[in-house]
């Protein structure tokens, strides 16, 4: 039970850092829409499949500085965006880049699309086979999108989110 409503509080504060919210409406919808995700998801999500997953201290100290990461990604994201949207830089070669799941549990893959997705300019379309397929604003160096997205994961969400 304790499991079920830490997940359902994750996916309300998920909700909320999303909307840019702090209002009480906004916390109930959430709460509510995070129970409904939750109940639909029971069961189906597994552990990290090469042991046990890291500390709960260690996961709870992490996670400020992957949202802090997260946060950092979208405004990146956002200016990257808006500046090809301005014309300032060139919209040359959107695409489909293929991104090894590597040691990733279930959890793990959700959580990689969530953040990759959160920011402008990167959406996740499928997971295929042991690779995650991403559609970036700028494909023209699949070998630099996937180091920045292992980076990204081996520094901030593996501690939180193997």
């Amino acid at each position: 039970m304790r499991r079920f409503v830490s997940t359902v509080v994750l996916l309300a504060a998920v909700y909320l850092l999303t909307l840019s919210s702090h209002d009480w409406v906004d916390l109930l919808f959430g709460l509510a829409f995070g129970t409904i995700v939750a109940a639909a998801l029971r069961g189906r999500i597994a552990a990290a499949p090469g042991g046990a997953r890291p500390p709960i201290a260690r996961r709870v100290a992490g996670f400020p500085v992957f949202a802090g990461a997260v946060i950092f990604d979208v405004l990146a994201g956002t200016l990257d965006v808006a500046l090809r949207v301005l014309g300032i830089r060139r919209l040359e070669c959107p695409g489909i880049v293929r991104v090894p799941i590597g040691e990733r549990s279930e959890r793990g893959i959700a959580i990689s699309a969530l953040a990759t997705t959160l920011s402008p300019g990167t959406v996740f379309v499928d997971v295929d086979g042991d690779d995650m397929l991403l559609h970036v604003i700028d494909a023209s160096d699949p070998d630099a999108v996937r180091a920045k997205l292992q980076q990204f994961y081996d520094r901030y969400q593996r501690s939180v989110f193997p």
